[in-house]
């Protein structure tokens, strides 16, 4: 079973919406996929739970993957997981070169600034990213906060069904780190990633030489299929269904205009709103580090195969689109059979992040 052998790795992507697992193996210097499984948690006529679902949800959502993957628990030697949500905070700074010990308390100081607290211990780390080109005195840290309950809260999941909690990842870095295994950045300007899942589009900006940037923008997956069910009088499954094969514009019979219930003629679609929070966040960017050249996006997540997406970002940003397929990173011993695979990113980074 797995979980017996040592030189496997599990990347766990625990999403509102759906279980994504990755089995990988380190073969010399490339990466192996074992086994996968992306599962939802929403099946029948059970419909999405915008807070995310419940541990009495999850966890025998959970077990059911895990023992259809032939994987034991508590053998499992080497997981990563993630968290992510307005209580984990991800930001590039600059500081002066100190010890591990004056880092870690100012770091800890320059954390709080940066999450809500919910009367709990914060808990920080961080890694270093290279000297700052702007000032040779200083060095670029990556520094990761979140708070001590919402840590634990993930762990005590993980606990339920016997797993060991390892290394605990976070969203933006997670599906970054599986584009980064083979794929050059360019020399000059950024990349702009767009992890778009049920609940959130994780929004983040990289480059070899620039400031790394992450944002969680208030539109994903869900949000399209709310304004389906509005528009078209269709229940959750049928939203979804309808969204998946025919996008945003289905040749389907709107509601009537005189329903009281109906979307307003000058509300702006949910494609709009996206490419309006896109834009702010790339605008907060150029103002905060100065770097305007954005060389194309980079789309992955469950939501990144809507229907008409692509061609409405590239009329609006007039740049390249690039759906990031994360399996093509890898070699394989099993057939790779996925209508999405582009929503496994995050559970390959992880399961990469594993090998560390």
């Amino acid at each position: 079973m797995f979980g017996l052998r040592s030189k496997l790795r599990i990347g766990l992507d625990l999403g509102s919406h759906s279980i994504k697992i990755a089995v990988i193996e380190k073969v010399g210097p490339r990466f192996r996929l074992v086994n996968w499984k992306c599962s939802e948690m929403y099946t029948g006529g059970d419909r999405y739970d915008p807070e995310g679902p419940k541990k009495s949800v999850a966890v025998p959502q959970l077990m059911k993957i895990m023992i259809d993957m032939n994987i034991t628990p508590k053998r499992v030697k080497r997981i990563a997981s993630c968290i992510g949500g307005h209580l984990v905070s991800v930001k590039e700074i600059s500081s002066i070169m100190q010890t591990e010990a004056e880092m870690a308390t100012s770091l800890l100081l320059e954390a709080r600034k940066h999450i809500p607290l919910d009367g709990s211990e914060t808990i920080v780390d961080y890694q270093l990213m290279g000297d700052d080109v702007t000032d040779t005195d200083k060095v670029r840290v990556l520094l990761v906060a979140t708070t001590r309950k919402n840590y634990e809260t993930h762990q005590d999941l993980l606990r339920e069904i016997e797993i060991k909690p390892g290394i605990i990842d976070i969203e933006p870095l997670a599906s970054l780190n599986s584009y980064l295994i083979n794929s050059q950045l360019p020399d000059e300007g950024v990349v702009v990633f767009l992890h778009i899942g049920a609940k959130k589009t994780i929004l983040s900006v990289y480059g070899r030489r620039d400031q790394f940037f992450s944002r969680d923008l208030p539109i994903g997956g869900q949000i399209f299929t709310d304004e389906l069910i509005n528009q078209y009088n269709l229940d959750y499954q049928e939203a979804e269904k309808v969204k998946k094969e025919q996008g945003m514009t289905p040749d389907i019979e709107k509601k009537s205009k005189d329903d009281a219930s109906s979307l307003s003629l000058a509300e702006k679609s949910t494609f709009e709103k996206f490419g309006d929070e896109i834009n702010r966040s790339l605008r907060f960017y150029v103002k905060e580090t100065g770097q305007s050249v954005f060389t194309h996006f980079v789309l992955t997540g469950g939501g990144a195969l809507l229907p008409g997406l692509d061609t409405y970002m590239n009329n609006k940003f007039n740049l390249p689109m690039e759906l990031y397929n994360p399996f093509n990173q890898l070699d394989s011993r099993i057939p790779i059979d996925s209508d999405n695979p582009y929503q496994m990113a995050t559970a390959i980074g992880l399961a990469i992040r594993g090998d560390l």
